[in-house]
């Protein structure tokens, strides 16, 4: 069995689809970095309904590098430092590991029952740190993401890009947790069996997972 896992709102406790959950990285770093906040918002991730003309959406689907798209922000909304502190200050303060989900993965590896990945949108960078200085290597046997493969993870080809890498079978039907209904539904249409991720439960009482656990 492969089981997948998504970052931001599953594997990391920040971003997260419900607004109510959602613990920005950023919340600060006006304070922080002398950046003004809403104007990097708007400039750099763009407007509700309108991402994917943003330089965050260049970047996580590989057409851009993330440290020159911000370089060509940062001065405009008043930060005045490097570009690799920004993004150091960035990864950092958008690190925050949910242990109740990590305990699940390290229970999973330990029992040998699955092969345990991730499926994340992300650009190169932040994937890199993910894996290497988060620790995400130790516990996971790869990590897909949107910028590596070229299409941003709301678009079917993200998934199907992975079933060929895997070469799933049809029936196979990798297991997914994710925290957005729209995600969920297209990698149901990949021939997934995703589920919407709210806590450890969820995973807990995956039908093709409970019995992993007393």
């Amino acid at each position: 069995m492969n089981v997948f896992f998504d970052v931001d709102g599953v594997l990391i406790d920040g971003w997260h689809a419900d607004i109510a959950r959602r613990k920005p990285w950023d919340a600060t770093v006006e304070a922080d970095l002398g950046a003004d906040r809403d104007a990097f918002q708007l400039l750099f991730f763009g407007t509700p309904g309108n991402r994917s003309a943003s330089p965050m959406f260049e970047c996580v689907t590989g057409r851009r590098d993330l440290k020159q798209a911000l370089a060509a922000i940062l001065p405009d909304v008043g930060y005045k430092g490097s570009v690799d502190d920004f993004v150091r200050y960035w990864f950092e303060k958008d690190s925050r590991l949910d242990p109740d989900v990590f305990g699940i993965v390290r229970e999973l590896r330990e029992r040998g029952r699955a092969q345990i990945f991730v499926a994340t949108g992300q650009e190169h960078y932040r994937a890199a740190y993910l894996w290497n200085e988060l620790g995400f290597s130790s516990h996971f046997d790869r990590l897909f993401y949107s910028a590596e493969i070229g299409v941003p993870k709301k678009d079917l080809r993200f998934f199907e890009a992975i079933n060929r890498a895997l070469g799933t079978e049809p029936g196979e039907r990798p297991v997914f947790f994710d925290d957005q209904p729209e995600i969920v539904e297209l990698a149901n249409r990949a021939g997934w069996d995703a589920a919407i991720f709210t806590s450890v439960r969820d995973i807990q009482q995956h039908p093709r997972l409970r019995h992993l656990w007393p």
